[in-house]
């Protein structure tokens, strides 16, 4: 059964229920009303017969009550019989007007009625009405009510359906059309939206649902990046290795290089490359600690000038050869912090490494700190500043994401092109310090990355 079946079934047994509760109330309310109107007309037979004697006592003439008796049997066919006693001092005159049923359908009221003028004349009136009479009035407007409830049940009840399927329908066709949307996606389709115009909950879904759409699409094109980006990181190297270990081969006589110097420089090389595979790989297994919540940091007080000038005297060679000065300003006499050197080491890696690949020939990248306090805390605020082609708006919301880079990566100055990872690194291990990374930049200008860590 569908879902728009479903509904419809479901709306039509609610407004049918509905729709019986409110009838079955009405006749109810209509059935005590007619029932007390019955009551009442009883009682207002009883006050006119009542009435019927006291004039005729008034008048001292029995005839005349015996008159308006079967004049009102008459007019109210549910007054049955009137049994008549008439006292007159010892005298007693009895009448019986109308015939006693046999059933118990009868409601007898006696009334006792005496002569103002004299207490020694009265009447007493034993008065049967038919309930059956006065209830059929009832049955009768209550079986017409009925009926008219029934058509007016039916009718709006055709409604109901009609509107039941309207609603269902209105309700399960963006539910289709996302079914449908979602299996173009299924089939390797993405990035398809669905236009929907509502502002309500059917709405926000279909919303929701393109934005997921949309964020498909730019995850395939980060994987498709991604795996583009890895098949380089390890082919490059791994080309590069064989093509070093050939020549190395062809270079030798005996088991001996013929030119050992030659040779030294191809080892150099291969090694080179093997430390950027490992450090690739090294990259990958943070990441995958990053998302399994693993990454863990040794604090402890160290002192991070030193950490720093590890890093900028590693990249010295690099950047000469590329035409950049390279140097650390933070102050020898800045107090130790609280970190991790292998960690920290790391995020100046991936910094400078970073400053190197977009900062042209003459340009310049220096690492330098400032104190500041925060909360009854010390911190340092360190910042890796490049003069290189900096960064817009758009680029800047890219970084700290897996595997995204701005539009840079794509026209750098220097250096291979990188897999979106370093940044997520640098910002987990951080966190993990207790602080936070930010980033200034503007375009044909520079770049200046920043993160703190508490001081000792």
């Amino acid at each position: 059964m569908t879902l728009r079946t479903k509904l419809t079934l479901s709306v039509t047994a609610l407004f049918a229920a509905s729709l019986g509760i409110l009838g079955y109330s009405l006749v109810r309310l209509e059935t005590g009303y007619m029932t007390a109107e019955s009551a009442r007309e009883a009682q207002l037979i009883k006050n006119t017969v009542g009435r019927m004697a006291r004039d005729a006592l008034v008048q001292r003439d029995d005839l005349l009550l015996l008159s308006y008796i079967k004049f009102q049997r008459e007019q109210s066919p549910a007054l049955e019989f009137v049994s008549v006693e008439w006292h007159d001092g010892d005298r007693v005159r009895r009448h019986h007007i109308g015939e006693r049923k046999t059933s118990r359908s009868e409601m007898d009221r006696t009334l006792r009625i005496e002569d103002p003028t004299d207490a020694k004349r009265k009447v007493v009136l034993t008065i049967g009405i038919d309930e059956n009479v006065l209830g059929a009035a009832v049955r009768v407007q209550i079986a017409r009510l009925q009926r008219d409830l029934a058509r007016l049940f039916g009718i709006a009840l055709l409604i109901g359906i009609v509107f039941s399927d309207w609603f269902a329908r209105k309700i399960t066709r963006p539910l289709a059309a996302l079914s449908e949307v979602a299996g173009q996606i299924g089939r390797g389709k993405l990035g398809v939206r669905l236009e929907w115009d509502s502002k309500d909950e059917i709405g926000e879904l279909v919303a929701g649902f393109n934005h997921m759409s949309v964020r498909l699409e730019e995850l395939d094109a980060m994987k498709k990046d991604f795996v583009s980006a890895v098949t380089h990181e390890l082919r490059s190297p791994l080309g590069a290795i064989e093509s070093f270990l050939n020549l190395m081969e062809a270079k030798m006589d005996g088991g001996a290089p013929r030119d050992p110097a030659q040779f030294r420089t191809y080892f150099d090389r291969i090694k080179a490359n093997v430390s950027r595979l490992s450090g690739f790989i090294n990259d990958l297994l943070d990441v995958a600690k990053i998302e399994r919540g693993k990454m863990e940091c040794s604090l402890r007080p160290i002192r991070i000038q030193a950490v720093a000038g590890d890093v900028v005297q590693f990249f010295e060679a690099k950047a000469k050869e590329q035409g950049v000065t390279l140097q650390s300003r933070l102050d020898a006499a800045t107090a130790p912090v609280h970190g991790d050197p292998e960690r920290l080491r790391q995020v100046f890696v991936n910094l400078i490494s970073n400053a190197l690949k977009f900062t042209p020939r003459g340009g310049t990248i220096w690492v330098q700190g400032e104190q500041f306090r925060e909360e009854g805390a010390r911190w340092l605020e360190v910042s890796v500043v490049d003069t290189g082609k900096g960064m817009d708006q758009a680029d800047m919301g890219r970084l700290f994401k897996k595997f995204e880079q701005g539009k840079n990566s794509a026209t750098r100055v220097a250096g291979h092109h990188g897999t979106g990872l370093g940044l997520v690194i640098v910002k987990s291990i951080v966190e993990a310090h207790g602080g936070k990374v930010s980033v200034k930049s503007q375009v044909g200008k520079g770049t200046q990355f920043l993160f703190n860590v508490k001081m000792v």
